[in-house]
């Protein structure tokens, strides 16, 4: 796939998710957002190290995801309480990752049976 393909892939995907989701590259920009991160005023050509404050980005695990080729999750405590983060490579993109977090920008409930 080329990276239209791929952009185009992500956005099918990932639109949609009610957190914020991006596909960053190993230089920390971000090369696309889906809709939760545009709301969140992420935009692709921004690195992503420049939101917030700088000790939000003292735990990324971009280089460590793309150098593993594997998917990597933490655990951390969150406005809503536990959340957790997310760092997965592209397969043939070797430079790009998708990050995103669960229960970061959304208050999820316990699921009823």
């Amino acid at each position: 796939m080329n990276d239209e393909q791929i952009i185009a892939a992500f956005h099918a995907m990932w639109d949609n998710f009610p957190e914020p989701v991006t596909i960053t590259q190993r230089s920390r920009e971000i090369v696309a957002v889906n809709k939760k991160a545009a709301e969140f005023g992420l935009a692709p050509g921004i690195k992503c190290s420049t939101i917030g404050k700088p000790e939000d980005h003292q735990g990324c695990l971009c280089n460590k995801a793309i150098d593993t080729k594997e998917t990597i999750g933490v655990a951390y405590e969150g406005p809503f309480g536990r959340a957790y983060g997310y760092w997965m490579p592209i397969p043939g993109k070797t430079e790009w990752i998708i990050h995103f977090s669960v229960g970061r920008a959304v208050q999820y409930e316990e699921l009823k049976r």
